[in-house]
């Protein structure tokens, strides 16, 4: 009897190890699936609708959108900000040996859009609300209403993660333009109000070398970002057991999978854009 008491515990506390430690390899193979789940549902989204009935899954969208999109145009507003003051600053520190701390403009507009915006926007997202979406789904499952939905015959990925996959395709790259056109006036400031160099010098250097190849790149890498986040953070939920005790490590998992996702994806981007000289 002692003996099956202390096989039932080994065996309990190997079930409390085997979410944090599960093998990259499953992971894989569940987000791929989860990924085709929710292209199909997303494409069903893409059908003709009646204005006047939306779907729930629509309605769903739209409350999402105002939560994981209009909800953090502060925070973005606010870092953008900071952020162009930031690369300004930086920039003409560099430069100013040469006196061409003007030229700090180039590299402002070239970086912001392609690098900065999207990646400090995908990375306060993460933070912001990475978690959130995995603890949320963490507890349902916790609770047994995923199960529950299973029951009635309903498919959770429709209902529960497709909503925030299509609203976050839809807030990244819209916080992302606005986070480039901030960054860009906020490294206007720095160099016309701190700095003290002319207006229209400052602007013609940034027409000359902000492209609009330069502004899709960031867009598109904003995109990729926000698939990420959305099927990370949903399949981090959805994959825990039946435990209260399991939401707070889904919601880190969630955030520490979704930065390093970001993260490589904007290697991987980067170094498939340099090797094509047409999008340099």
């Amino acid at each position: 009897m002692r003996q099956a008491n202390v096989a039932s515990d080994d065996d309990a506390s190997a079930e409390e190890r085997s979410p944090t430690f599960a093998p990259l390899g499953g992971r894989f193979i569940s987000r791929g699936r989860l990924v085709l789940r929710s292209a199909y549902w997303l494409a069903s989204l893409l059908a003709p609708q009646s204005p006047e009935r939306p779907t729930p899954v629509t309605a769903s969208v739209t409350r999402e959108l105002d939560v994981l999109g209009f909800g953090a145009i502060r925070l973005v507003a606010v870092s953008a900000l900071l952020v162009g003051l930031i690369t300004i600053f930086q920039a003409a520190y560099q430069l100013a040996p040469y006196g061409a701390e003007v030229v700090s403009a180039r590299a402002l507009a070239w970086f912001v859009a392609r690098e900065i915006g999207p990646i400090v926007v995908a990375i306060l997202v993460v933070a912001r609300s990475a978690a959130a979406i995995a603890g949320e789904f963490a507890s349902m499952a916790a609770n047994g209403e995923i199960d529950a939905l299973r029951v009635m015959g309903l498919d959770p990925v429709k209902y529960l993660v497709v909503p925030k996959l299509a609203a976050l395709l839809i807030a990244l790259p819209t916080l992302t333009a606005i986070a480039i056109m901030l960054a860009v006036i906020g490294g206007w400031l720095g160099m016309s109000v701190v700095l003290g160099y002319n207006t229209a010098l400052f602007f013609e250097y940034l027409h000359e070398s902000l492209a609009a190849r330069d502004v899709g790149v960031g867009l598109a890498k904003s995109v990729l970002f926000a698939s990420i986040i959305g099927i990370v953070a949903a399949d981090e939920g959805l994959r825990v057991e039946r435990r209260v005790s399991a939401i707070g490590a889904a919601a880190t998992r969630s955030v520490v999978y979704c930065l390093l996702g970001v993260l490589g994806a904007d290697t991987a981007v980067n170094a498939f854009v340099y090797f094509i000289p047409g999008l340099t």
